[in-house]
């Protein structure tokens, strides 16, 4: 799976977006129309993990887990508590939970991000390219690959 592009995407009233049609044929692909969704570790947005890609991430998280940790624990049961899963409709529409759209700030628009194995969700606002926000400009982008490949 190669989830790639930016696709800007409107809520509707109940909270139903449309995957983007790319997105939708690589899930058609793939067979699985069973999604998961979080919201990021480090960032203030959604992902999106195909149901076979999030068992896989689940899956490294156990086999470092130590059940008699409880600060583990904790870590584990928020990654695992706060996931929900979502089905792709008949018509390509995800239904999003509220809890999860309200903490990343998403309100009726969205930016759809493929980030390769998993698809990103953010507010349009979150997504702007200045300094304080997570992507990069054109010029920073350009400089910090050229540092990252000489390295």
């Amino acid at each position: 799976m190669s989830f790639i592009g930016q696709f800007p995407v409107r809520l509707d009233a109940k909270n139903r977006a449309f995957m983007p049609a790319g997105f939708r044929r690589i899930l058609q692909q793939s067979g699985d129309q069973t999604l998961v969704v979080r919201k990021d570790y480090f960032e203030n947005c959604l992902v999106v993990y195909p149901a076979a890609q999030w068992q896989e991430e689940i899956a490294k998280v156990r086999a470092k887990l130590n059940r008699f940790d409880g600060n583990q624990q904790m870590v584990y049961r928020k990654l695992v508590s706060e996931a929900q899963e979502v089905q792709l409709d008949s018509n390509g529409r995800m239904l999003l939970p509220q809890a999860l759209l309200d903490k990343a700030g998403i309100k009726q628009d969205a930016l759809f991000v493929g980030m390769e194995q998993t698809i990103e969700i953010w507010a349009p606002d979150m997504a702007a390219n200045n300094s304080n926000q997570p992507f990069m400009s054109d010029s920073e982008f350009a400089d910090n690959l050229k540092k990252f490949m000489t390295e």
